[in-house]
């Protein structure tokens, strides 16, 4: 479940003791560069697991599998969940495209995203 004060206040914690960013009206606790390498490490293993079971990750069906498949697996582990809300609601979106080595992290990402606006 999604810190709702987070929310409220615009404050959030990335889980770890060190370093707070005050950027506008939002203030970031917390080493998120570490927390933003992990989580990337995770989404790029987990993508790839699911990539090597698609016939043709490339095509427009494997491509909807991938995704349809990575919610799924995303949606089984809550800890992956909150962590991911969390770091689309911050704005590292971008953050975790740019460093993931996977090619279908920005396809998953945007997907992910979607499904969060949309609850």
């Amino acid at each position: 479940m999604v810190d709702l004060f987070a929310i409220c206040c615009n404050t959030y914690n990335f889980l770890s003791p060190v370093g707070q960013v005050i950027a506008g009206d939002q203030t970031i606790i917390g080493d998120n560069t570490g927390n933003q390498t992990k989580l990337v490490t995770e989404i790029d293993q987990f993508l790839q697991e699911i990539e090597k079971k698609i016939i043709d990750p490339t095509s427009e069906a494997g491509k909807k599998e991938l995704v349809v498949a990575a919610v799924k697996e995303v949606e089984n582990k809550p800890s992956l969940k909150k962590r991911l809300i969390v770091f689309v609601q911050v704005g590292t979106f971008e953050v975790i495209k740019k460093f993931s080595k996977n090619p279908y992290v920005e396809v998953f990402m945007t997907a992910f995203e979607a499904a969060i606006d949309k609850k």
